[in-house]
């Protein structure tokens, strides 16, 4: 026997959106007919029920707060949930826009049991803070009718769950109000009267689609069932509940979505390097935010902290009511270990420093120093990008110079002005040949009679020249 779970989400939009104004009366409403569709606790004490009208419902609570139902926003929650479980059950179908199913045949084995296997999935979507009714069934439709009539039934028997649904009116099946007003003139008005009519008196007095639902609701006909697959590319985008004008004010729903990124990475073993965040402005031309992570993260409270720097300096040219973020750039997560004899070296590592420096400074503003391999002083290194090395690297150590060098180099040799003692020197520099900067140096390590130690050479016309310092 097949068995199944389905999950029935009542008030998904309310829940997603509007948890965190639990202190407010609040109702779902629909725009077309100005039912209310979804209600909070609040509201439901204030005597608002599921279908009252809008007049109704407001003569009862002034203090009602009222939002427009918006199924796209229930079908995108919906993914949410789904790609959440995920994570601990594969075969999940979505029924939007307020319902899952859950093939829980395939599962049994790894979890050694119905019972052991819903207690996992229901800790896990625990968490969400999502209200639902769930139900088991032997087919798709016996699940989806015991859920959304709130019958918490977990069970494998068979004979069980057909006594329980044959009491049930047809007007809680999914048929369609004309095939249960034209079954009600007959005399059929519960699935017990349904199904005990045979099957080739129902596709003789009624089209094939009754047929259709009593064979799979009976799981004689096969249901085609498509099941979700987590997308390949992170893209998620978030309405606001109003205009923010103050960039800072992003931040609370800006930890949603990457709530969200975390979920995306943690399922694929994955780090993101660089993300986009578009900002869907009134009236204006949306605008467009990078943040990078030198190291590569998943974790929203890290994220976060970078995107708090980024934005902090930044001013918003108009009202903001959607966003929308992005994985630009990623790579798989690559397991890290430390030598246990190393000894403590500090709570960051080279490129989480990097990272904060580049969400502080902006990315154009952090440089390393890299050596190029020319033996001319003023060309031995250059500043370059701080990531110019494969992600999941390391910084490349410089390489251990054995001959003295200064720490502090001069941009341009100055004139030596001061009396000097030599120390140590002449080392000879004859090169450039190959490009027409030809140089004939002799460069020696002298002491000043201030006590400092200075790098200074004499060039062909014998002139001297100060070029660095040692510290």
């Amino acid at each position: 026997m097949q068995v199944w779970i389905y999950l029935h989400f009542p008030a998904l939009q309310l829940d997603a959106l509007y948890s965190d104004e639990s202190d407010k009366p609040l109702a779902i409403v629909e725009s077309a007919r100005f039912k209310v569709v979804q209600c909070n606790t609040l509201a439901e004490e204030q005597g608002i029920q599921h279908g009252m009208g809008l007049g109704s419902a407001s003569a009862l609570c002034h203090q009602l707060q009222v939002h427009p139902y918006d199924e796209k926003i229930e079908q995108q929650t919906l993914h949410d949930i789904a790609q959440w479980l995920y994570m601990v059950t594969s075969d999940i179908a979505l029924f939007p826009p307020q319902g899952l199913l859950l093939k829980a045949t395939d599962m049994l084995s790894l979890y050694g049991g119905l019972e052991t296997y819903w207690q996992r999935v229901s800790q896990h979507l625990n968490q969400l803070g999502f209200r639902y009714f769930y139900s088991s069934g032997f087919s798709p439709f016996s699940a989806m009718l015991l859920a959304k009539s709130g019958r918490a039934l977990l069970s494998q028997d068979k004979t069980q769950i057909r006594n329980t649904i044959n009491h049930f009116p047809l007007t809680a099946t999914e048929l369609e109000d004309k095939q249960v007003e034209k079954l009600s003139r007959v005399g059929v008005n519960t699935l017990q009267d349904l199904l005990s009519l045979p099957m080739q008196d129902i596709a003789r007095r009624f089209d094939i689609e009754l047929v259709n639902y009593v064979g799979r609701l009976l799981g004689q006909f096969k249901h085609p069932i498509e099941f979700y697959h987590p997308p390949e590319k992170f893209h998620s985008y978030l309405e606001l509940l109003f205009d923010i004008e103050n960039i800072q004010w992003l931040e609370k729903p800006l930890n949603k979505l990457l709530d969200k990124l975390e979920l995306f990475l943690t399922l694929r073993n994955q780090v993101a390097y660089e993300l986009e965040l578009t900002l869907h402005q009134r009236d204006y031309p949306d605008g467009k935010i990078r943040f990078t992570s030198a190291c590569g993260d998943y974790y929203a409270e890290r994220w976060l902290r970078l995107c708090q720097l980024t934005m902090e300096s930044l001013k918003l040219d108009a009202p903001v009511h959607g966003l929308t973020l992005k994985l630009i750039r990623g790579g798989e997560l690559e397991a890290t270990s430390q030598d246990i004899f190393a000894g403590h070296r500090g709570q960051q590592s080279e490129l989480e420093l990097i990272g904060l420096l580049q969400a502080k400074l902006g990315k154009d503003s952090v440089r390393k120093v890299a050596l190029t391999g020319d033996p001319r002083p003023e060309k031995s290194t250059l500043l370059c990008q701080p990531d110019s090395y494969q992600p999941g690297t390391s910084i490349p150590i410089t390489p251990q110079v054995k001959r003295l060098r200064p720490f502090m180099m001069l941009p341009t040799p100055e004139p030596l002005a001061e009396q000097i003692s030599i120390i140590q020197g002449p080392e000879r520099f004859v090169t450039g040949w190959w490009d027409g900067d030809e140089m004939t140096r002799d460069y020696f390590i002298a002491r000043s009679q201030t006590g400092r130690w200075l790098w200074v050479f004499r060039n062909q016309q014998r002139q001297w020249f100060l070029h660095g310092l040692f510290s």
